[in-house]
């Protein structure tokens, strides 16, 4: 099990499950087997021999004695998505490896979540004993960006105004989890409702959903940082104690080639040259500091420290030797 101390915080990691090999194939159109040879700090954690993405789900518990909080919140168990069937109606141990960090479902206080896609908000809710869905934390408030709430909302749509094509707001405002492969408006309005039912309302029903401005700082060191391309108003995580700095990125980078290649966008984001933008922006912030940048979908090893690399960066596993001004 991975971990990481930054200043006060503990960082660790609790995996849900790989992602099929082959199931992310097209994600980035620019990746093929020639990049493993490119960029070989690529392999063996990040892609395999055929250029073919190697990614997980998890999520990240960060304590700092006072606050317990877990960021993003996988598939979850037992979910209906429609959209993306080979995670729905899951069974996974993400509980158990939860205990086995050392924490209990009543133990965790803030959930923060990056963006409202399917894969990041399935253990919001679990099913009691009697089918219901409850909240999966009961001691836990989810904190969420307002902006990208509402934008989730706003993906439902009247069975009258979904016809496959457009939305009641024109289809340049539709933020689709994967407009190259899912470009139909009405199974993306279903599947939204089903991720609000069974994921999300359940929150909203215990009051415990609290909505914060963009930027958003939710306890003292930790804060949302707008990073938008993947949606319209999606945030990564910023945190500060004691003089360190660590940076969780959600989906502003779904793979590290993003860090080699920042002007590769995924097919699934809503804005591709936003989401270069955004990735740019932090790269050249952190290149050659001591920020630990921990990466929401990478596998293996899921964080390090960015330096420049060329035309583009990359992340090592230690940061003194590359720090700047050395």
């Amino acid at each position: 099990m991975q971990t990481w101390q930054v200043g006060n915080f503990k960082i660790t990691k609790v995996l849900e499950l790989p992602i099929q090999v082959g199931l992310l194939d097209g994600l980035i159109p620019e990746l093929n087997s020639d990049v493993v040879r490119e960029i070989d700090w690529l392999s063996p954690d990040y892609l395999n021999e055929s250029g073919q993405i190697l990614a997980d789900l998890h999520s990240f518990v960060i304590d700092d004695g006072e606050h317990v909080i877990l960021t993003d919140a996988g598939c979850g168990n037992g979910k209906s998505y429609p959209m993306q069937p080979i995670w729905s109606n899951l069974d996974t141990p993400f509980l158990e490896r939860l205990a086995e960090a050392g924490y209990g479902r009543e133990d965790i206080t803030i959930i923060l979540c990056t963006h409202a896609h399917l894969d990041h908000v399935g253990w919001f809710s679990m099913r009691d004993e009697a089918g219901k869905w409850v909240p999966t934390f009961p001691n836990a408030r989810l904190v969420m960006v307002r902006d990208e709430y509402e934008r989730h909302l706003s993906q439902i749509v009247d069975a009258g105004g979904a016809d496959g094509a457009t939305s009641a707001e024109g289809e340049e405002d539709v933020d689709l989890i994967a407009r190259a492969f899912h470009p139909d408006t009405a199974a993306l309005s279903d599947q939204t409702r089903l991720i609000q039912e069974e994921s999300f309302q359940p929150i909203v029903d215990a009051g415990h959903l609290e909505l914060v401005p963009s930027n958003g700082e939710v306890v003292p060191g930790v804060r949302y940082e707008f990073t938008p391309g993947h949606t319209a108003a999606h945030h990564s995580i910023r945190l500060e104690s004691q003089g360190a700095t660590a940076f969780v990125t959600g989906d502003a980078f779904h793979h590290p080639i993003q860090i080699a290649r920042p002007d590769w966008s995924s097919q699934g984001d809503w804005d591709g040259e936003a989401s270069a933008r955004s990735r740019r922006a932090v790269l050249e912030s952190a290149a050659g500091t001591d920020l630990l940048f921990m990466g929401t979908h990478f596998a293996g090893i899921t964080a390090g420290y960015i330096v420049e690399d060329g035309e583009g960066f990359r992340l090592v596993e230690k940061p003194s030797v590359y720090r700047r001004g050395i």
